[in-house]
């Protein structure tokens, strides 16, 4: 072997090492044995994993290498090294009873024969490791029923912060739909309403649906990965208003705020904490994962996206504020569903090659959000009591001649006879030139500007005297005729 050799097999090496360590679950599944029927089911540590696949991967070779136009040398080895290491992973919904097939109860190696069928579980987990052996040849399978030490604190924050790695290094995502006999009953599924399986719907690269029964949705003969089928993924899309790109290859990140939040505004979880961490891969944000805090989980995550998100749309939501911030919705369902986003998209390029939308330095301070808006001063011209199922709410008319008449429906009830009102617009268009000054153009706008409902309170300290009111609505402006002003900053 040359020297040449001998460091493409050290890079490979230490590649191997790095992926498995940092990129593979802490624990799997192994079924032994490798071929035939499945006689022991045993939990493993990721090591396990790279003794078995050791020699595999010593045999890629420099020839074996081929990189694409556009990826890196080490890029194209790592996803050979990814090719070759394969374990299923289970996407389901918990039952009662499902927490008996705990990581202690499998932690021996256990016999299929004498597996006692009457532990919670246990016959899903079975028929999952059938599929992913006798389906997909995988010796290795992860299931979040017995594959993490929930008694170990470190172990089960590693995790639900690694979670949507997981799913995507996967061979396959098998997804067993309890309440399903074909794609016509899709969206009547508990599964597609479950906070966790948004992660790992949009996760994996590759998935396959199974039925009550077990039995495939689409047979494998047709395809082996469901996520090449159109027809699938047009039903899915229409059940959970996530495009059909997204499906198929989801790039996570900071960018689509409210739209990724209106995909997970009508999910549950069982508790309040994981509404924000299952939303962790989602967005690509790093969260300490801290059971007890309920919803302040939610406005940690927000924390966290507002540092990397520098776009307006993130603000434009409705209902209830966070307890932490009024500028901040208390949960995903504050985000209103977002219409028809082609046009608004191309508008948007088109426009920020001219124009700067928005305020894109937005920073939560000390003193709260800070942001700059066009502020509207309105004055309050008629109220009415609106009696709800969650008690009276206010229906205020604003009236401005440049905005004519916009009604909304304030949560808030406790107002001063004499209060100022004001919008601030947030999507304001500011040219990269502008010296400050802001406009607003109902002729160069497709759709109409988002506003927050502002009220003024003269006793507060100078810098909080604008705060945000709630709204059952979002706050949309149609202006009437080109406004412009100086940016008025607030904090929030």
């Amino acid at each position: 072997m040359n020297s040449n050799e001998m460091e493409f097999r050290e890079l490979v090496s230490r590649m191997f090492d790095e992926y498995i360590i940092n990129e593979m679950p802490a624990h799997l599944l192994q079924l032994h044995p490798d071929t035939g029927p499945i006689e022991t089911i045993e939990v493993v540590d990721r090591f396990s994993l790279r003794s078995y696949y050791e020699t595999t991967v010593n045999e890629i070779s420099e020839d074996d290498v081929v990189h694409n136009a556009d990826e890196e040398w080490e890029d194209a080895i790592l996803r050979l090294i990814k090719e070759k290491i394969r374990y299923a992973i289970l996407s389901h919904r918990w039952v009662n009873g499902d927490l008996e097939t705990s990581f202690q109860y499998m932690q021996s190696k256990v016999e299929v024969k004498s597996f006692d069928w009457h532990v919670g579980g246990l016959g899903k987990l079975y028929a999952f490791c059938q599929k992913a052996r006798n389906d997909f040849n995988c010796s290795f399978a992860w299931c979040d029923m017995c594959c993490i030490d929930k008694t170990s604190s470190s172990e089960l924050d590693e995790a639900i912060r690694s979670m949507f790695r997981w799913y995507r290094n996967s061979h396959i995502c098998i997804t067993y739909l309890q309440e399903t006999d074909s794609i016509d009953d899709l969206a009547k599924d508990e599964w597609f309403k479950r906070g966790w399986t948004l992660l790992e719907l949009l996760a994996p690269f590759r998935m396959k649906f199974y039925g009550k029964s077990w039995a495939a949705l689409k047979p494998l003969h047709e395809s082996k990965n469901d996520k090449c089928l159109d027809n699938i993924l047009q039903e899915i899309s229409c059940v959970t208003r996530i495009p059909e790109t997204d499906l198929r290859a989801f790039i996570p990140g900071t960018n689509r705020v409210q739209e990724k939040m209106v995909w997970a505004s009508s999910r549950r979880t069982t508790k309040a904490e994981d509404i924000a961490y299952s939303l962790i891969g989602i967005f690509d944000v790093s969260l300490m994962v801290a059971y007890g805090e309920g919803k302040r989980a939610f406005y940690r995550l927000m924390e966290a996206i507002l540092q990397r998100c520098d776009h307006w749309e993130i603000f434009s939501w409705k209902g209830s504020s966070s307890s932490y911030n009024a500028a901040l919705p208390a949960d995903p369902s504050c985000y209103a569903t977002v219409g028809n986003m082609g046009n608004f998209d191309a508008e948007e390029q088109l426009n920020n090659e001219r124009y700067i939308i928005g305020d894109r330095k937005f920073s939560l301070t000390n003193h709260g959000l800070k942001i700059k808006v066009l502020l509207v001063r309105v004055e309050k011209v008629h109220e009415t009591i609106v009696e709800g199922t969650h008690g009276s709410r206010k229906r205020l008319v604003f009236s401005h001649g440049a905005l004519g008449n916009v009604e909304l429906t304030c949560m808030h009830s406790k107002h001063e006879p004499r209060m100022e009102w004001a919008f601030g617009i947030i999507d304001f268009w500011q040219q990269y030139e502008g010296g400050g000054r802001a406009f607003l153009d109902p002729c160069r706008k497709s759709r109409p500007y988002t506003a927050f409902l502002l009220s003024y309170h003269s006793n507060a300290s100078p810098d909080a005297r604008w705060r945000k009111e709630m709204t059952k609505d979002v706050v949309h402006i149609w202006p009437q005729r080109h406004m412009a002003d100086s940016l008025t900053v607030l904090y929030l």
